[in-house]
């Protein structure tokens, strides 16, 4: 069977590391016998370089009839001068609404290896940390139009946070589904004491889990969560949360990992098809591109995220995702989280590596 991706290589070392993402998916492919036909699309900063709209209409459809899409690093601000539509980082809203992408999925976990970086003590990182972050993308604040004006005299400003069952239900699904290949527990975090929101969000939530009575579904005050994270992450399996607390929340629990660019990320739609990036999708180190130093691991395993849920290529992803366990554990590092126990290595180096043990 041949699979459709489209590939945009991003923004600073975005275009090494994909090119490591890219081997290791060829290299599943002749393991597995897959055939995984690469298009690489023009898009973002690249586009508006050349004088184009940041996507055009022939490039967008590839993505739109791809099966799945992997992208790598999204410079921001760079084109300040330019209207916000025109600016390259508009790709990001374009996909999300193209595609239909409801829910982002962050999944974090400590490395035994690289516990000098985790900022927690040894007592709490030591038990360890498997968690899956899933956030709505769809509704909430950040997919509203905001207001400002004048009230009473005083400069005033004001944001909608508003849902609806379908937008709920979407990334409930989802983390259930998630959730049942994994400790079958899901976590809903909500303010649900003061918004009427959160009060719809959490009612939707018991409504979706009594279609996997296999869930065991808790909720928690996002506050609350917060704190227990950094004390108890053990307890935690799969997370849901809306738009703007689960922002908040993913990227505290990504921090706690230590090595933000070393996790994947992805943006999933009902159909399970989905948008592929580092999880750091944003940090793109410029000063570093094109001198072979980048960590490609988040990429990787993006790619690892991919071939599970967009193509339920369970015992691919896990190969690749124990490859890079494997040289992790052996001590293998690039720059950015090397140290005097360490073997440094090149992007290309550590890509090698990883594919070698798939």
């Amino acid at each position: 069977m041949e699979y459709k991706i489209a590939v945009i290589p991003g923004d600073g070392v975005g275009n090494e590391i994909m090119t490591e993402a890219i081997e290791t998916l060829k290299t599943v492919g002749r393991v597995y016998g897959h055939h995984f036909l690469i298009q690489e699309v023009m898009a973002g900063t690249e586009a508006v370089l050349q004088g184009m709209e940041p996507f055009t209409e022939e490039e967008l459809k590839i993505c739109r009839e791809s099966d799945a899409v992997l992208m790598g690093k999204l410079a921001l601000g760079h084109f300040s001068d330019l209207e916000q539509e025109k600016r390259p980082e508009r790709i990001l809203a374009i996909l999300r609404a193209e595609l239909r992408l409801t829910s982002d999925i962050r999944p974090v976990r400590f490395y035994q290896s690289l516990e000098e970086f985790c900022p927690l003590k040894k007592a709490i990182c030591g038990k360890g940390m498997d968690i899956v972050v899933v956030r709505d993308i769809s509704g909430g604040m950040f997919a509203a139009r905001g207001k400002s004006g004048t009230l009473q005299n005083v400069r005033a400003a004001w944001d909608t946070e508003g849902y609806d069952e379908q937008q709920i239900h979407a990334s409930a699904r989802i983390a259930c589904e998630i959730a049942g290949k994994r400790r079958k527990h899901v976590t809903s975090l909500d303010k649900a004491v003061l918004l009427s929101s959160s009060k719809l969000w959490r009612e939707i939530l018991e409504e979706t889990a009594k279609e996997y009575p296999e869930i065991t579904l808790e909720h928690q005050l996002v506050d609350h969560a917060a704190f227990r994270l950094v004390t108890q992450p053990e307890e935690y399996d799969v997370i849901v949360a809306s738009n703007v607390f689960g922002d908040i929340i993913s990227d505290e629990i990504a921090g706690l990992n230590g090595i933000g660019e070393m996790l994947p990320a992805a943006s999933l739609n009902k159909e399970m098809k989905g948008l592929y990036t580092p999880n750091q999708l944003h940090r793109v180190f410029e000063e570093q591109a094109g001198k072979n130093t980048a960590d490609p691991l988040g990429m990787i395993l993006a790619t690892a995220m991919m071939l599970e849920y967009s193509f339920s290529m369970e015992e691919e992803a896990r190969a690749i995702r124990s490859a890079v366990e494997s040289v992790i554990e052996e001590r293998c590092a690039t720059a950015d989280f090397c140290s005097e126990s360490r073997i440094l290595l090149s992007t290309n180096e550590m890509g090698n590596a990883v594919r070698q043990k798939i």
